[in-house]
C-alpha cells in the first residue's frame, strides 16, 4: 500500500515502491485507490478509482534456425512447407485455404477481408445501417474475380521469395461498391510456421469510411477458449474503453456473446496485443498484431448475429469466428434515436488503410 494524502486543488509526487524493470518486455503499472475504511455503500478495499501507465524495455532480438521452406507450385495449388506445417494457396477459390499445425488442420475458411459489424441498438436509432450498407456487401462479396482482370492477375499468382527466407503471395479483391473499389491482401510464410497477414486499402472518393477495418476467419467451434493481452477483462471498444485496463485475461467465445434482447455487436476487445484461441487441450492458434488491434472471438460472423431478432434464432454453433481489425468504429449512444458516433471514434480514409497481424499454431 502506498499512503497518499493530497488537499484538494493540489498535487503531489510519490516515487513508486518498486524500481523500473530492465528485462526486455512491456510493462504495465497500475495505481489502484481503494477505501480504506467501510462505508454505507461499499467494503474495505472497494476500488474507487484506478489508473495505469505502460512503458517498454527494448528487447534483445532472438536469433533461431528453422528448416528452409519448400514451395510447391501445382496447376492450381501453391504449397509452402516447413517443420511441422504447411499453408495451402488455392487458385480456384483465391487465398489462403488450408494452414496445418502438427498435422492438424486449423482454419474452417479463407481469411477475408471484413468491413462490417452487425449493428447495434445505438447504430439503428441513427440509420447506420442504411449509410453503411455497401460495407457489408463489399465484405460478402468481396472477390479475386470481381473483374476480368483480377481473373487474370489472381489466376495463378507467383509466391515470392524473400531474403529472410519467408515467402509471399498476394491476392487482390473487388470489392461490391458504387463506386467501384478494390483492397488486397499479402500472406507471409515463415520458416517458424507464423503466417503475416497484411490488409491494405486506398481509400476511393465516395465511398468514405467503414464500421471496421480488419480480416475475418472461422475455426473449428472445439477452438473456443480466449486468452489474451489488452484492455478488458469485459468488452470494450474505441469509445468505451476509459474504464477497461490492460492485462491478461481469459474469457470463451460464448461468453463474449452478450446476452442482450437483439444480437448485436458484442464482445469486441481493443488494445489487444496478441490473443490465443484454444481448444481444452489448449491447441490453437496465437494471433499477435503489429502495435495494437481490436480483437473478437465469437460463435457467430456479424451477418448471422444481425440476422437474429432474438438469441433462439441463432443457428447452432459450428464455428469460432476470430476477427482482427485495425479499428472498429465506436458504438456511440449520447442516446439511442439518433445521435451519431463521435467523428474522433470513425475510421480515417483520408489516405492509404494498412493492417497486419500474423497467426502461428500452439
Amino acid at each position: 500500500p502506498l499512503e497518499t494524502d493530497v488537499p484538494p486543488m493540489e498535487s503531489r509526487e510519490y516515487a513508486l515502491p518498486f524500481a523500473r524493470q530492465t528485462r526486455g518486455g512491456e510493462y504495465t503499472v497500475t495505481l489502484s485507490f481503494r477505501l480504506k475504511a467501510d462505508t454505507p455503500w461499499a467494503q474495505r478495499g472497494y476500488e474507487v478509482a484506478f489508473a495505469q501507465g505502460v512503458y517498454a524495455v527494448q528487447e534483445a532480438p532472438k536469433h533461431e534456425r528453422y528448416a528452409p521452406l519448400r514451395v510447391v507450385r501445382g496447376d492450381f495449388n501453391t504449397g509452402v512447407h516447413g517443420e511441422h506445417f504447411s499453408v495451402l494457396f488455392g487458385d480456384l477459390k483465391g487465398g489462403l485455404t488450408s494452414y496445418r499445425w502438427g498435422g492438424r488442420e486449423m482454419l474452417k475458411s479463407i481469411p477475408c477481408p471484413n468491413f462490417w459489424r452487425a449493428p447495434t441498438d445505438n447504430d439503428r436509432g441513427n440509420g447506420m445501417p442504411q449509410r453503411y450498407a455497401q460495407w457489408k456487401i463489399a465484405s460478402l462479396y468481396a472477390s479475386v474475380k470481381g473483374t476480368p482482370q483480377l481473373a487474370r492477375k489472381n489466376a495463378h499468382p507467383v509466391p515470392r521469395e524473400n531474403g529472410d527466407g519467408s515467402v509471399s503471395i498476394d491476392y487482390t479483391y473487388a470489392l461490391a461498391t458504387v463506386p467501384a473499389a478494390q483492397c488486397s491482401l499479402r500472406y507471409t510464410v515463415y520458416p517458424c510456421g507464423t503466417v503475416r497477414v497484411a490488409l491494405s486499402y486506398d481509400p476511393v472518393s465516395g465511398l468514405g469510411d467503414m464500421p471496421e477495418f480488419g480480416v475475418m476467419m472461422k475455426l473449428n467451434a472445439d477452438y473456443h477458449r480466449v486468452r489474451y493481452y489488452g484492455l478488458g477483462p469485459e468488452e470494450n471498444y474505441s469509445d468505451r474503453c476509459r474504464g477497461a485496463r490492460l492485462g491478461i485475461f481469459e474469457t470463451t467465445a460464448q461468453d463474449n456473446l452478450a446476452r442482450y434482447l437483439v444480437p448485436q455487436e458484442c464482445g469486441a476487445r481493443t488494445g489487444v496485443r496478441w490473443a490465443e484461441v484454444m481448444d481444452d487441450r489448449g491447441r490453437g492458434l496465437r494471433f499477435q498484431a503489429d502495435g495494437n488491434m481490436t480483437f473478437s472471438a465469437l460463435p457467430y460472423t456479424p451477418h448471422e448475429l444481425e440476422n437474429a431478432a432474438h438469441a433462439y434464432e441463432l443457428p447452432p454453433v459450428h464455428y469460432t469466428v476470430v476477427r482482427c481489425a485495425m479499428q472498429q468504429m465506436g458504438v456511440g449512444g449520447d442516446d439511442s434515436w439518433g445521435a451519431r458516433t463521435h467523428p474522433e471514434y470513425l475510421l480515417d480514409t483520408n489516405g492509404k488503410m494498412k493492417f497486419s497481424f500474423a497467426f502461428k499454431g500452439l
